[in-house]
């Protein structure tokens, strides 16, 4: 039993009352004993606490008494018993309460009249990234104790508030009371440059420490990144864009992920390099940086070429790798589109058909499922529609000849240019197929494509990088800022993903939604204007930011506490 003081919405009054916690299951709820009474001031509320401690003490003999067991004081009294209640009060229950202004000391006593707000500062994000920073090893990556500062804030608001190092410097002033000079931060990112394998290396690690046992799959694929410029070196260069970016120059990016979505390794490589040249260079330098085993490589179509199976194959590794069933060869292609070779299989609670074929003594499943053709279906209808309205009654070839994804399903005659059923159809035939080449013997059709589709995760991770992150467009022209940059964007990556892990061991969020619910963790800033000191108060923690903080065995502090400034 103990006292608890309740108080009532938009009302000065508030109720004093003998509670006790009652087990019901695996629930513990609290029971009301004795309701003693409804205080307005401090000083009734003190009465009504001692009048609750004389019921306690009361109700415990009572209790004792009835229940008929022994005492080592069978002759104690109610008032014995409530100063023994007194002096060796039993463990206070629920939150720790925050530090009153009644509770300082008579030198540290505030006038709440002199109190203003000078500024109200997220901790949320330092304290569970700064976690996570540490947790990943990037605190050893720098020897400076100042530098490894910077570094932990420019990581941190590339996650909060992706965009220019002066406007990070500019945030981390303004919202999270942390100033820098910009020319530090420059200088900080010459000297992250040659620790960059490093980087790569503590990445790696702390995913196989995490969870060792998943290092047996990975997700590779690649992306461009386009530069606000022109200009070109023997980095940046014109290519293949998939922002869609042909007037700007670029370079290429080749991420591996496990399972899970952790990093494992990234690779920067020239503009104009071919998606399908990465794979043996990341593999090679991985070899070096990495203790790798034997892996099984997931990847899409982009990656398969002879030479990269073969070599993966001569490495030792497995993989599975999206097929290009359309380029098969015809009689390949006629067993593929028969009924015949096709069984029932269960993938991911959906029905499907898969059947499996021989490729150059490699195994080739392929599926079809009603959803996938659906989809087809309707992104076909899509371009088709889109031809119509381009074409018009005149049949403007020249709209249309810069197109290959409009022009696959067009023929010219003479000088008009008309859809092409015979094309359409044959397309059509191709709804819902989908197929991967795999190296793997022992596996059945449900676990080869089951682990090509987790490569979504990588896919999502991309999407981080660009979006979230914002990792694209770059503003550097330096090579080695440039290489620096990637690198501060993938340590940020790291440490979202690796935040987002440990919480989705006891709760299923998206990154976005822990980011928003950190910077909503946040302290005042105030200032005595009699005396000029400056005190640090937390503001409001949720239910949610408590489990956030939970699942890092991290307590928050919140008390309010005094600023001591050097």
């Amino acid at each position: 039993m103990y006292i608890r003081v309740t108080s009532t919405p938009k009302s000065p009054r508030k109720s004093v009352k003998v509670v006790e916690s009652i087990r019901e299951g695996f629930k513990v709820k609290q029971v009301m004993i004795h309701h003693v009474g409804i205080a307005s001031t401090d000083a009734e509320i003190d009465k009504l606490k001692q009048l609750g401690l004389e019921f306690i003490a009361h109700e415990q003999l009572r209790r004792e008494k009835a229940s008929g067991q022994l005492s080592l004081f069978p002759d104690e009294t109610p008032q014995e018993r409530l100063q023994a209640i007194q002096k060796s009060p039993s463990k206070k229950r629920g939150r720790k309460p925050l530090t009153r202004l009644a509770d300082l000391a008579d030198d540290e006593m505030i006038a709440i009249k002199n109190l203003v707000e000078e500024q109200r500062v997220v901790d949320g994000l330092h304290d569970i990234g700064g976690h996570v920073f540490s947790q990943l090893g990037y605190d050893q990556i720098l020897s400076g104790k100042k530098d490894t500062e910077l570094l932990r804030d420019i990581i941190l608001m590339r996650i909060a508030n992706p965009g220019s190092k002066f406007k990070a410097q500019r945030i981390l002033a303004n919202r999270f009371a942390h100033t820098h000079d910009l020319d530090a931060i420059y200088r900080m990112m010459d000297k992250l440059f040659p620790k960059i394998d490093a980087v790569k290396t503590k990445t790696f690690n702390r995913a196989q420490q995490l969870i060792p046992e998943t290092i047996d799959i990975l997700f590779f694929d690649c992306t461009t990144l386009y530069f606000e410029s022109t200009d070109t070196d023997d980095l940046r260069r014109f290519g293949y864009s998939k922002d869609h970016r042909f007037n700007t120059t670029q370079v290429v990016l080749a991420l591996a992920t496990n399972s899970d979505g952790l990093p494992l390794g990234y690779e920067l490589f020239e503009g104009n390099k071919a998606e399908v040249g990465t794979l043996l260079a990341c593999l090679e330098s991985w070899k070096k940086q990495f203790n790798i085993g034997s892996v099984c490589f997931v990847a899409d179509r982009a990656m398969m070429s002879e030479t990269n199976l073969s070599a993966l194959e001569a490495a030792g590794h497995q993989y599975v790798v999206a097929a290009k069933l359309r380029v098969m060869s015809d009689e390949l292609k006629a067993d593929i589109l028969s009924d015949k070779h096709y069984h029932a299989t269960l993938l991911a609670d959906e029905l499907a058909w898969t059947g499996e074929f021989s490729y150059k003594n490699r195994r080739l499943i392929v599926s079809y499922k009603n959803s996938r053709a659906r989809r087809d279906a309707v992104q076909r209808e899509q371009v088709v529609n889109k031809i119509k309205k381009t074409l018009g009654s005149a049949g403007n070839t020249q709209k249309l000849i810069t197109n290959n994804g409009v022009k696959k399903f067009t023929k010219t005659e003479e000088t008009r240019t008309i859809l092409d059923e015979t094309k359409i159809a044959a397309d059509m035939a191709w709804d819902g197929l989908h197929g991967v080449v795999t190296n793997i013997q022992d596996k059945s059709h449900a676990e080869i494509l089951g682990r090509y589709a987790r490569l979504w995760k990588i896919e999502e991770s991309f999407r981080l990088n660009k979006h979230t992150l914002s990792m694209r467009p770059i503003f550097h022209f330096k090579t080695e800022r440039i290489h620096t940059h990637i690198a501060i964007c993938y340590m940020a990556f790291a440490v979202l993903r690796h935040m987002e892990y440990v919480v989705n061991l006891t709760q299923k969020v998206s990154p976005q939604f822990i980011l928003e619910e950190l910077m909503e963790v946040q302290s005042s800033i105030l200032k005595d204007t009699a005396t000029g000191k400056h005190y640090r108060m937390p503001g409001r923690f949720s239910h949610t930011a408590s489990k956030i903080y939970k699942a890092f065995n991290i307590i928050k502090d919140r008390q309010i506490k005094a600023i001591i400034t050097k």
